[in-house]
């Protein structure tokens, strides 16, 4: 064989190994790009008047940065709409307009805690609105909501609760009867922070559409353990307590 054909074939054989090569190399998959969050959307205000119903819900500014949580305070106001709708297909033709208010406003603005006040009036019928209040108490490190009985879980801190309200407010006011057992001992409070980032008190609702603060000092054996801390003048932890400086060499 001449040496042109010998370099003829080598160039085939070496054409063919690298197609093959190519054949057997896997495809390269894509890199997917990770999900985009969407954009936040602020929760609108609203304002309804016809013939039947009167409804206004308004929301605080900043919650931009909770976007969980705007979207609960939403899912509350839509549930709060249901029943105004659930009785307003109950009610005759005829009857007075229904009316429900719902105003979100902060009580709290700290690293710790995001609280938010949804006060309530709701007109079904009768001679008067039921007011409520839905307090939502949000960890801004954990990205949740505080329940008020993962605060306090034990009963009988509540209990105590409930007699120093009673005590509070027949200090206020000689002539204010004391409240019933039941609307006492409702679980709904509002943190009060320090210039220092420390709860410096619980304000608790009351029966006459009022509040009483007890002090964080009173309330740091009442609450769990997880958060004496972060009430006024709670005692430092151990972890958190300064190194004992070292003796003075001689």
């Amino acid at each position: 064989m001449s040496r042109l054909s010998i370099a003829v074939l080598g160039c085939v054989v070496a054409l063919a190994l690298a197609s093959c090569d190519r054949e057997a190399a896997p495809a390269t998959a894509p890199v997917a790009k990770p999900a985009q969050p969407a954009p936040f959307v602020a929760p609108q205000d609203v304002f309804e008047r016809d013939a039947r119903a009167i409804v206004g819900i308004s929301y605080p500014p900043g919650l931009e940065r909770y976007p969980a949580l705007a979207k609960l305070l939403v899912a509350h106001a839509q549930a709060r709409r249901a029943v105004l709708d659930g009785a307003l297909a109950k009610a005759p033709s005829n009857a007075a307009p229904f009316e429900l208010t719902l105003r979100f406003s902060t009580a709290a603005d700290a690293p710790r805690m995001f609280a938010v006040v949804a006060d309530e009036e709701l007109y079904t019928g009768g001679a008067t609105s039921r007011p409520s209040r839905t307090v939502f108490l949000w960890l801004p490190a954990q990205n949740r909501l505080l329940t008020p009985d993962e605060m306090i879980p034990d009963p009988a801190a509540w209990s105590r609760l409930h007699a120093d309200i009673r005590k509070l407010q027949r200090q206020e006011s000689a002539s204010l009867s004391a409240p019933d057992a039941e609307g006492a001992m409702q679980r709904v409070f509002v943190p009060r922070f320090n210039s220092a980032g420390r709860i410096a008190g619980l304000r608790f609702p009351t029966d006459g559409g009022g509040e009483v603060e007890v002090a964080g000092s009173d309330l740091k054996s009442l609450v769990a353990p997880a958060y004496a801390a972060w009430f006024e003048d709670a005692p430092m932890s151990a972890d958190a307590a300064p190194a004992p400086s070292a003796p003075a060499t001689p």
